[in-house]
Parts: C-alpha cells; structure tokens; sequence
C-alpha cells in the first residue's frame, strides 16, 4: 500500500472531529487513573491479604529516661510469624502470632559472654494497631504500631 493510499484511509477515518475525540479520550483516561488507580499502588502502603500479615511502624517509647531515646520500630508479620526490629539496628526479635497476640523472643551473648534477651508481647487492637511491651533486663518500651 503506498503512501497516498495509506493518506486516504486514515484522513477518511478520522475525518475533521476523530483527533480531538482521541485526544479527549485520552485525557480522560489518564487523568482518571492518575488519581485514583495509581495512588495506593505507588504508596508503598502494604495491604493485608490475610489477617495481620503485613509491614508494621511505628514508635518505641522508653518508659525510663535511661533506657535511651524513642525509635521507630519495624515489624512484618507473615503466614509463618513475626520479626520486629524496634530499633533500627541488627537487633530483631521473632516470634508467633496466635489470634490477635504476638509473642516473640531475641537471645544472645552479651560483650562479656552473659545471655541478653529481649521479648516482645504485643496484641492486636481492630485491624490497623498492634500495641505491646518489649523488655528487656530494667528497661521497658511501650510500642504502637499501624500498617505501613
């Protein structure tokens, strides 16, 4: 087909009113998903497929000043357990969750070979908090976390 032939097809099938048609349909389109569509898909938001499952954030308060200062605290919980790093470090305590109550524990030697042990309880309060107390020897943090 030569290039006048192709010319005549395509100018007769979009005649005078088919460019601003397509280019109001496309507008229309990509405007609506844009807003809507792409939103939660680009939040990094995690939904749950399955109860608690998920990621997990949010603050790790020290009930004594001596304990150190507030951190945020990362949990992700899926079908097999939980692990929860509540200070940012290398330090993640897992555990189990059995309806709506998470328990978990992180043992290991200290500088001068002692165990140190840091333990978790927490439960579910609806479906979007999971509130707790992670201990550790005197110290004790109140922890608060949403779904991220």
């Amino acid at each position: 087909m030569g290039k006048k032939n192709l010319k005549k097809i395509l100018d007769d099938h979009l005649g005078t009113f088919g460019s601003p048609v397509a280019w109001l349909l496309s507008a229309v389109l990509l405007g609506g998903c844009a807003s809507e569509m792409s939103d939660p898909l680009q939040s990094g938001r995690v939904l749950a497929l399955v109860g608690l499952q998920g990621r997990w954030f949010g603050p790790v308060v020290p009930t004594d000043p001596n304990c150190g200062s507030q951190t945020q605290g990362m949990m992700s919980i899926g079908s097999k357990g939980f692990g929860f790093d509540p200070f940012q470090s290398t330090a993640v305590v897992q555990g189990d969750v059995e309806d709506g109550h998470l328990s978990g524990r992180l043992v290991r030697q200290g500088s001068q070979h002692q165990d140190l042990s840091l333990a978790f309880d927490g439960a579910a309060q609806g479906s979007d908090t999971i509130t707790g107390t992670l201990i550790s020897g005197r110290c004790h943090w109140h922890v608060t976390l949403r779904r991220g």
